[in-house]
């Protein structure tokens, strides 16, 4: 497995899409365990069949607290430039009037 190319410092400024990028990496190594799993279950390895389960269910765990903080992230910027919008929107009618 390669190293994560993930730099904790993208966390403090919300960059939605190393955000993106981290979760799609995080799923594949879901993918991944699942397939593990299936192949432990098949081969009556009850010990790697666990391991792998849990690794699957913190990886999960961990993607759906990405989703989290990138909705969070986009929601922010949302209302960031809403207000900008509504304002230029309004100069614009007062031109118009």
């Amino acid at each position: 497995m390669s190293a994560s190319t993930l730099n904790p410092n993208d966390y403090a400024y919300g960059d939605p899409d190393k955000l993106r990028a981290h979760i799609a990496e995080l799923m594949a190594l879901v993918s991944m365990r699942a397939n593990m799993a299936g192949d432990y279950a098949a081969m009556r390895d009850d010990a790697g069949l666990r391991y792998s389960m849990k690794c699957a269910a913190a990886e999960f765990r961990a993607a759906l607290n990405l989703l989290g903080d990138l909705t969070e992230q986009l929601e922010r910027e949302r209302q960031r430039r809403q207000p900008a919008q509504a304002s230029h929107t309004h100069s614009n009618q007062e031109a118009c009037v």
